[in-house]
Parts: structure tokens; C-alpha cells; sequence
């Protein structure tokens, strides 16, 4: 019977540390730093620089520039479990949003972001 108790309260306390959820990755705003190619179309490429700056490529030629900034906030939406990337277009100051689910998060080298437009969610690798 105590066996089964510390199965029990183990399971209960697994589940509830399971709930509170992951915390937002703390290197991010490194971890973006430089080039990532799409998984859906080799030939489109994004380039974050340190200066707040994305470069977006396709075939090597740009394409468009943005200023970018990574927050727990983009828009209307707001969670402090979560990052978000800012996108503003540098000609016509288009601004896009996206929740940032990580960046080369252990060593992964890839990228992944959702369009809160649209729920379509990018892969890129580094």
C-alpha cells in the first residue's frame, strides 16, 4: 500500500510540474543571430543581425529589410511564458508578428516561428 501511495503522489507531482510549462529560452536574442534557411523552399533565407536587423533573401538576392525585436509581447498578444518576434518592414512599415517557439534551442540549429496572422507555422535551419 505505500508503494502505491508514492506512485501515486510521484505521478500527481510529475503532472503538476508538467503544467506550469517551459520557460521562454533565455539566450533567444543571441541565439537568432545570423542566417537560417527555409524548410519549405531552400531558396528563401532570413539574416538577423545583432543590430536588430533582418535581411531576407531569396536566390541570394534581397529581397526585403526589417527591424526586428524579440518580446513578451507583439500586437495584441501578451504572454510572459512566451516570445514573440516583431517584424516591421522597412519600406511600406508593415508590421508582423510571430510567436518565437525557439532558436538553435539546445544546439538545435533551427528556428521556428508561428504567424499569428495565420497560424502557419516556419522551420529554418542555421
Amino acid at each position: 500500500m505505500k508503494i502505491i501511495n508514492i506512485i501515486i503522489v510521484s505521478v500527481c507531482f510529475l503532472t503538476f510540474k508538467n503544467c506550469l510549462g517551459q520557460l521562454p529560452q533565455q539566450n533567444i536574442n543571441s541565439e537568432i543571430i545570423g542566417s537560417w534557411v527555409s524548410e519549405d523552399d531552400a531558396n528563401n533565407k532570413l539574416t538577423f543581425n545583432s543590430n536588430g536587423e533582418c535581411k531576407e533573401f531569396y536566390n541570394n538576392v534581397l529581397v526585403d529589410t526589417y527591424t526586428y525585436s524579440i518580446s513578451h509581447q507583439c500586437a495584441n498578444e501578451s504572454d510572459n511564458k512566451a516570445w514573440f518576434l516583431k517584424m516591421i518592414d522597412s519600406d511600406d512599415l508593415d508590421e508582423r508578428c510571430y510567436e518565437l517557439y525557439g532558436a538553435n534551442a539546445d544546439s538545435s540549429n533551427t528556428l521556428s516561428i508561428r504567424d499569428l496572422t495565420t497560424g502557419k507555422i516556419f522551420l529554418y535551419n542555421k
